[in-house]
């Protein structure tokens, strides 16, 4: 029975495009791998896929006056158009949008939580009235009133 192998990479943000500087850092090293993996005759899955979520998405989305939503459909089709001109050897690319992710990221921290490792809890957050959102920390400017940092 061959020896199995699981490659991911860094998922890229979907908020613009990737550069060659993305792919010498986070893909190729790994893309390499999988190649020589499989030469070695490893049973090999390489995954990787567009990140869906995340404050730098938001702001660049605001920026070109799109929904996220519709700022990531974009920018996952480009990105992923990129590997594939590039002959990435993906086995899977995917998104973190997609229902069988969300259904194993959930299950992963539901994991976690009952066997005690992680907890719920409450925080307070930042909220614009005038804008009707809460605040990331790349929305806040200025000095905190509690301890004036």
């Amino acid at each position: 029975m061959k020896k199995k192998v699981l490659i991911t990479s860094a998922l890229p943000y979907a908020n613009g495009p990737i550069h060659f500087g993305h792919i010498a850092g986070a893909y190729l090293p790994a893309d390499v791998y999988a190649r020589f993996e499989r030469f070695k005759g490893k049973d090999v899955l390489y995954i990787c896929g567009s990140d869906e979520y995340g404050v730098a998405i938001t702001l660049s989305a605001e920026i070109a006056n799109r929904t996220p939503k519709e700022h990531v459909d974009i920018y996952h089709e480009m990105i992923k158009n990129f590997f594939e001109k590039l002959n990435f050897s993906f086995d899977h690319y995917s998104r973190t949008t997609t229902e069988t992710h969300k259904k194993l990221s959930q299950e992963f921290f539901l994991d976690l939580y009952n066997s005690g490792y992680i907890e719920a809890k409450t925080e307070d957050h930042l909220f614009s009235e005038k804008e009707n959102k809460f605040l990331a920390d790349r929305y806040v400017i200025g000095t905190c009133p509690k301890c004036e940092y």
